[in-house]
């Protein structure tokens, strides 16, 4: 995906190929410890920034991938109605408000179109970690099929914020969450995943030069991130072939 972002002016300076040099068994443990230590610590991070407790926030990492389960409609409760909720052909009178309300209900499927997926973004997902966890929810192959004719430059542009503000710190989440098993790297290669998937829609090559060069930082910031994690995992792989 690197290669592709290169060839869209999005990583000018990355290298096309990544081939880390063989390390030796230390060296292979050392880079994969900084990497998850720089991941908890961004994990915890991201959990002030919520405003909770590190174990609510492993919670929400661990969960973000799955989707909410909607209750049948229920009435609020089972008290009776009062007599004035009634109208004189004894059915329940619907109250009519004077504004309109606006729907902040997460919603319960992956969108189907571009319009849904915008809709979504924009009104239930507020803060950077609430995105983070729709782009979860949606998966890449979400985002390939409802942005196959194009992804707008001001979407692309707030995801790729969204990836580089959000993805160390959920992975460090989950990496300490499930004892050091490599979800981490893992985190890692979804957003790999998703940055591909949005590199096969139409046009792509217009909307990444239009995004200006505001975003460069960000980007950098991201690919770099994503260079460490690469580093990590192909120091991993050598020492398991070395076992």
């Amino acid at each position: 995906v690197l290669e592709n972002m290169i060839t869209c002016e999005m990583a000018q300076e990355q290298p096309t190929q990544y081939r880390p040099a063989k390390i030796s068994k230390e060296l292979a443990n050392a880079a994969y410890d900084d990497f998850k230590r720089k991941a908890i610590d961004e994990a915890k991070k991201r959990a002030v920034s919520q405003r909770v407790d590190y174990d609510t926030f492993k919670n929400m990492v661990l969960t973000a991938h799955l989707k909410p389960i909607t209750a049948p409609s229920r009435r609020e409760n089972d008290r009776p109605s009062p007599c004035w909720s009634f109208g004189a052909d004894g059915r329940v009178v619907k109250q009519q408000s004077s504004q309109p309300q606006l729907s902040l209900v997460t919603p319960s499927e992956v969108p189907k179109t571009s319009g849904d997926f915008y809709r979504d973004w924009r009104r239930n997902h507020p803060t950077p970690d609430d995105k983070y966890r729709y782009l979860k929810l949606c998966g890449p192959d979400t985002l390939r099929a409802v942005f196959r004719v194009e992804v707008s430059t001001e979407v692309l542009r707030e995801v790729l914020c969204v990836l580089e503000a959000c993805w160390l710190g959920h992975g460090g989440a989950a990496e300490e969450a499930e004892g050091g098993a490599g979800a981490a790297l893992r985190e890692a290669a979804f957003v790999v995943q998703l940055l591909e998937a949005l590199s096969a829609a139409g046009r792509f090559p217009l909307t990444v030069k239009l995004l200006g060069s505001t975003c460069k930082p960000v980007m950098e910031r991201l690919f770099s991130g994503l260079e460490s994690a690469a580093t990590a995992a192909a120091a991993t792989s050598q020492d398991e072939e070395q076992q």
